[in-house]
């Protein structure tokens, strides 16, 4: 999994939004966040670059999914045991490419 780079927050106000919506729009690209303020914390609002947040949504599960296989012992037990013997089997060609086991279609 590659490293993403945090959010960087930029905070405008309702009026603000109103009054430069192009220029607010512009600034959520990236990993930048524009955080659209409130009088009350839960009513603010964030508008942030598709692209980054599918990218959060993508690691987010990746990180479910991880945690999941560790959460089952016995699952976890028999990863790690067959991941020994990984590196060795490569090498001595006893592992067959996902084309060779399934096949194409």
């Amino acid at each position: 999994m590659s490293v993403m780079a945090l959010p960087e927050r930029k905070i405008v106000n309702r009026s603000e939004l109103r009054q430069k919506q192009s220029a607010t729009l512009r600034m959520a690209r990236g990993n930048q966040v524009v955080v659209i303020s409130a009088t009350h914390e839960e009513d603010e609002k964030l508008l942030m670059d598709k692209k980054y947040f599918d990218d959060i949504v993508q690691k987010l599960r990746a990180v479910i999914e991880t945690l999941d296989i560790m959460s089952d012992q016995k699952l976890f037990k028999q990863i790690v045991g067959v991941a020994a013997t990984l590196e060795e089997d490569t090498r001595l060609g006893r592992l067959h490419s996902f084309e060779e086991a399934f096949g194409e279609e």
